[in-house]
């Protein structure tokens, strides 16, 4: 009997072991906001072009062909917030936008031409 119940532990003991991680979990750390920084994709319009935002110099080029639709500087507002000022070479006009960052992938602008664009990051 008592090595019946010894056997009966072990084997108790051996069962609950497989339900036991002995591996460290790792929780998944926070996507940190990356900010404009970077390059995105225009989000639909009659043109397919790219923007590139870097270290405050702002540039939008035509996606197709690479050719330099307008050109200016880009500062921070706040979290969340940029405002481009630019000149575009289609018109040959000086632009400004309000930016706000509504995802770390995306970006919604109103332009005081009365435009509204988006963009979404690129990589």
């Amino acid at each position: 009997m008592r090595r019946a119940a010894i056997a009966c532990l072990l084997a108790l003991t051996a069962a609950s072991a497989g339900c036991v991680s002995t591996e460290p979990q790792v929780a998944a750390a926070p996507v940190a906001p990356r900010g404009v920084e970077g390059s995105w994709s225009s989000v639909g319009g009659a043109v397919a072009y790219n923007a590139n935002f870097s270290s405050g110099r702002f540039t939008s080029t035509e996606a197709g062909t690479g050719a330099i639709l307008a050109e200016g500087t880009y500062q921070s507002l706040g979290p969340g917030q940029v405002t481009i000022q630019y000149t575009s070479r289609v018109r040959n006009t000086r632009i400004a936008a309000n930016c706000n960052q509504v995802s770390p992938d995306r970006l919604a602008c109103a332009s005081s031409n009365g435009s509204r664009f988006e963009f979404t990051r690129l990589g």
